[in-house]
């Protein structure tokens, strides 16, 4: 990977990796703005309903979305985005030569296909260990500016990349737990002072808008340094 690929959110991030393996068009991450849409793989039809219409909006708008291809919430929102025309940015805990979970290897390749990119920060032939998909939960959010959480409980592996969200700085939202069947995780956010909780559309193009004026903000704060 050149140096102008790396993503350049990830500097901002403890135990940043040293290298990142990639498939597909790895230069999306920085060109464009990365929202980290998650979500628990046993979700109601609801939360099914939810993801993919918030990937679909993401995707109008030209919004990179990005998570591990998990099946699931992930996977409804990767659907969403795709049918949009938009891209996606999936972050593997093994290999890229392999894809986890096996049933979704055709939505990678429709992934990669309309312009997204696979990444992992571990080597070729490298198996998918338990803790692995905890460690790639901290870069689901670290190449984001935002994580929005579709539906998920508590004691989800969701709420990894929540808690690595909150460590990082980067700006939190969940669909409104009313809205959903398994919303116990979804509750624990609205609780923080700074989450955006999204009821509709207008909900979540505040929360888009402010995650641009954050960017803004930073990329003034570098040019005057």
């Amino acid at each position: 990977m050149k140096k102008k690929e790396y993503p350049q959110r990830l500097g901002s991030i403890t135990r940043a990796p040293t290298y990142l393996y990639y498939r597909g068009n790895i230069e999306i991450i920085n060109q464009k703005q990365n929202i980290a849409v998650i979500g628990s793989r046993h979700i109601s039809e609801k939360g099914m309903k939810i993801a993919y219409q918030i990937g679909y909006m993401l995707g109008e708008r030209g919004i990179n979305v990005v998570n591990g291809l998990a099946l699931g919430c992930d996977t409804h929102v990767l659907h969403g985005v795709l049918a949009a025309g938009g891209n996606c940015v999936a972050v593997l805990p093994c290999g890229l030569e392999q894809i986890v979970p096996y049933s979704n290897c055709e939505l990678a390749k429709r992934l990669l296909l309309n312009g997204g990119c696979l990444v992992s920060e571990y080597l070729p032939s490298t198996p998918a260990q338990a803790y692995q998909y905890v460690e790639r939960d901290r870069l689901q959010s670290g190449i984001s500016d935002g994580v929005l959480v579709i539906e998920a409980l508590y004691n989800s592996g969701t709420m990894h990349t929540v808690r690595y969200a909150i460590k990082q700085g980067r700006r939190l939202a969940c669909i409104a737990s009313n809205l959903l069947s398994y919303p116990s995780g979804n509750q624990w956010i609205e609780g923080l002072s700074e989450a955006y909780v999204i009821q509709d559309k207008m909900d979540l193009d505040s929360f888009i808008t402010d995650l641009y004026k954050q960017i803004i903000f930073k990329q003034m704060v570098i040019t005057t340094e």
